[in-house]
């Protein structure tokens, strides 16, 4: 069944709170999709940010914080800069990181996560901003459909019928890979890095999965005195991922007595 705009605008009325909470601080038009766009984003890897932002204050600092970061995070990971100045939680990018934070799960977001992982998110946030994510923005459609819900609970249009560009066909432009769709993020404590080939032969050795997976990439330390922590892995099917995974959203492994927490990518629009 062929979705319409209507029902694409319907899905998306909690990223459109969301978006309008951030716009009433006030804050620049185009700084409030940024973020709202990385935060829609961040959805596709078990992170509902965009419930939190839409509940909060617009006096609360955690909101100011947060919106500030991802603004620099979506210009870091699509233009390769931060855009303007940091505010002091900028450095370890705390806002976001401690709202992301539960037991193990909390390890997955830090700075170093978006660097790592930077071409892969860049592909998300823009076919999130070049599809649905672009109606939450749309002033013009959001005003017809609050107009054909105040007509629906009017006694006197008994009838009412929603403007043709509700009804529209919606049509998505895809802008991922079918590679996305096999991936894992990967994150594991950095007193006790794992290797690529370590974590190949787990899923392939240990486990018993067999030839599963296609590829197996960790971070490389930026100086000597740093250790790896974050790694990414991709799957040779969607099917296969599943079954590694098995039919979990997300999990926790211990690979040779070090922990790594495992969370695939779902970028669905």
């Amino acid at each position: 069944m062929t979705a319409r705009v209507w029902d694409v605008l319907a899905s998306c009325q909690t990223a459109r709170s969301a978006y309008l909470r951030v716009l009433a601080r006030p804050t620049v038009r185009m700084v409030a999709q940024n973020a709202i766009l990385l935060l829609i984003w961040m959805e596709a890897i078990g992170f509902n940010l965009i419930e939190k932002v839409a509940s909060m204050a617009i006096d609360d600092s955690s909101l100011t914080n947060l919106v500030y970061e991802a603004n620099a995070l979506y210009n870091y990971v699509l233009y390769g800069h931060y855009g303007t100045f940091p505010p002091p939680s900028f450095p370890a990018f705390q806002t976001i990181t401690a709202l992301c934070t539960a037991p193990r799960r909390g390890r997955l977001i830090d700075h170093r996560f978006f660097v790592f992982h930077k071409n892969i998110i860049a592909r998300g946030v823009a076919m999130y901003r070049d599809n649905a994510a672009g109606l939450v923005f749309n002033d013009h459609l959001y005003a017809m459909l609050d107009q054909y819900e105040t007509d629906s609970n009017s006694s006197w249009i008994p009838n009412p019928v929603p403007a043709p560009a509700l009804m529209a066909p919606y049509v998505a432009y895809a802008a991922t890979t079918p590679e996305d769709k096999r991936t894992c993020f990967v994150a594991f404590d950095e007193r006790q890095p794992l290797t690529s080939q370590e974590i190949l032969d787990y899923f392939q050795r240990t486990l018993l999965f067999g030839h599963c997976i296609e590829s197996v990439d960790t971070e490389q330390a930026a100086s000597p005195t740093q250790r790896s922590k974050h790694g990414m892995i991709v799957f040779r099917s969607e099917q296969m991922r599943k079954e590694a995974m098995m039919g979990e959203p997300a999990a926790f492994f211990l690979v040779d007595g070090r922990d790594m927490w495992v969370q695939p990518y779902d970028p669905s629009m």
